[in-house]
């Protein structure tokens, strides 16, 4: 995989799926600070879109740790087929 950050995760991962890819994440915002977005172009590459949006102290990222709303968003992400299977090729 390769990982952008960009200025806009939300804007990149729109003009990306709309040129081809296909989303694997949406833009989710997680608990270090950034917005991370996944996005598989058509040849299978997975691109990794994020945009810094805070910097936060590490007691702060520790709390957020145990924040419902930051654990349920690395669930979401954590859960994502990254390596679907490809008819047959397994």
């Amino acid at each position: 995989f390769l990982r952008l950050y960009v200025e806009d995760a939300d804007a990149v991962h729109r003009q990306a799926a709309a040129a081809g890819g296909t989303s694997v994440t949406e833009v989710t915002h997680l608990f270090f600070g950034d917005r991370v977005g996944r996005v598989r172009d058509p040849l299978g590459n997975l691109y990794w879109i994020q945009t810094r949006v805070e910097d936060l102290s590490p007691q702060e990222m520790e709390r957020r740790l145990g924040d419902p709303e930051f654990t349920k968003a690395m669930e979401y992400v954590q859960s994502a087929d990254f390596f679907p299977s490809r008819d047959g090729l397994d």
